[in-house]
């Protein structure tokens, strides 16, 4: 009797070490299903809201994911929005300059945050269609009511020769000013490219109305050292005409 017990306490030790991984990959595959389930079928993690930020044109917004088959809407399983396909939509529209979504599993939110651009100029296409330009240089369409009930306020470019070409170079230039010349920028009253090519500005510097002739395009990052260095003479305080076009 004696050396019997020894066996009958081996054989349940065992069985019960090759029960216990057992369990635990049941139990792991078991919460895998039931995360799957909660996630895509079930009704308790679904849409309750849909944030938009930053924008008043929402409409447009919605009908341009709606048109993509992206729109997030009440009652859609949370899980299911595609984020990432979301802000790729947005971040694609040129009136737009950022576009942020996130998804909220405790509120069960959407929340679209989106920054539009800032015109600081606006210009005619050879089709007679209104783009603007932004800070940086890149042409818009305006969209938003924000975007829209500025323009008679915004400096118009003209053009003389190929207004697409021209664009092009006034974008071109307007993207690489440098920090110390943003002012430039934000006081200018008009802007025009000649039927050679060269680019006409009107701006203030020092509160004061200043004519700059850019020439072409060429060699822009050389002009805008130039200007810089010429504004800093005493004796240009009271400057009026500034030509860099040779």
């Amino acid at each position: 009797a004696g050396v019997g017990n020894p066996l009958v306490i081996a054989m349940p030790l065992k069985s019960s070490k090759k029960f216990k991984p057992l369990l635990l990959i049941a139990i792991l595959i078991s919460g895998i299903f039931s995360a799957a389930y909660l996630l895509g079928w079930s009704t308790l993690l679904t849409v309750n809201e849909v944030r938009i930020q930053g924008s008043t044109a929402t409409e447009v917004i919605l009908s341009e994911l709606r048109r993509r088959e992206l729109e997030p809407i009440a009652g859609q399983k949370l899980a299911r929005v595609e984020i990432r396909s979301v802000k790729r939509v947005l971040s694609d529209l040129d009136w737009l300059s950022s576009a942020e979504v996130s998804r909220n599993w405790f509120s069960k939110r959407i929340e679209i945050k989106v920054v539009e651009r800032v015109a600081v100029a606006r210009a005619l296409t050879e089709r007679n269609l209104l783009v603007n330009f932004d800070s940086e240089g890149l042409i818009f369409n305006p969209t938003s009511s924000n975007q829209l009930k500025g323009q008679d306020l915004l400096p118009l470019v003209s053009t003389a020769g190929d207004s697409r070409t021209d664009l092009v170079y006034i974008a071109k230039l307007l993207k690489q000013m440098p920090n110390e010349l943003n002012y430039l920028i934000s006081d200018l009253d008009q802007i025009s490219v000649t039927k050679a090519g060269y680019i006409i500005m009107s701006t203030k510097i020092n509160g004061q109305f200043v004519r700059i002739n850019w020439g072409n395009i060429d060699q822009i990052e050389q002009k805008f050292s130039v200007l810089q260095q010429l504004l800093k003479l005493p004796e240009n305080r009271g400057l009026e005409q500034v030509d860099l076009s040779e």
